[in-house]
């Protein structure tokens, strides 16, 4: 009997928990797209979804530029072809790849080391 009862409260509680989590990622979408604009991206060049294979190196890239914020405001910032060839040999891909899908690797590698645990866990569950 008490376990039907807890069963039924937490069943209440679960939409106030979604609409919850709902608004949070809203804040952070809200704020991450504040951040981007300051390197000129927006949210619309991002659509681009790269192949499956592409992506698994693209979040690796992301995740390793993230560790490193020096990194990350050199690349996004400076956008210096010997910080692309750097990172390129450090992450073990090319120059092309990392040219071609900066946008998506600068704003990845935002989403991993800025305050952003509603958009890593949603990212997490979707790749």
């Amino acid at each position: 009997m008490l376990l039907m009862k807890v069963t039924k409260e937490w069943k209440n509680l679960l939409p106030w928990k979604r609409a919850n989590d709902s608004v949070q990622r809203q804040h952070e979408i809200l704020h991450l797209k504040q951040r981007l604009e300051t390197y000129d991206i927006q949210f619309p060049n991002l659509a681009y979804r790269p192949s499956d294979v592409e992506t698994q190196t693209l979040m690796e890239i992301s995740k390793t530029v993230a560790l490193n914020n020096e990194l990350l405001k050199q690349l996004s910032s400076e956008k210096e072809l010997a910080v692309e060839l750097s990172l390129a040999h450090r992450v073990g891909t090319t120059l092309q790849i990392l040219q071609d899908h900066l946008t998506f690797i600068v704003a990845m590698a935002h989403i991993f080391s800025g305050p952003y645990p509603s958009l890593r866990a949603y990212i997490s569950h979707t790749i």
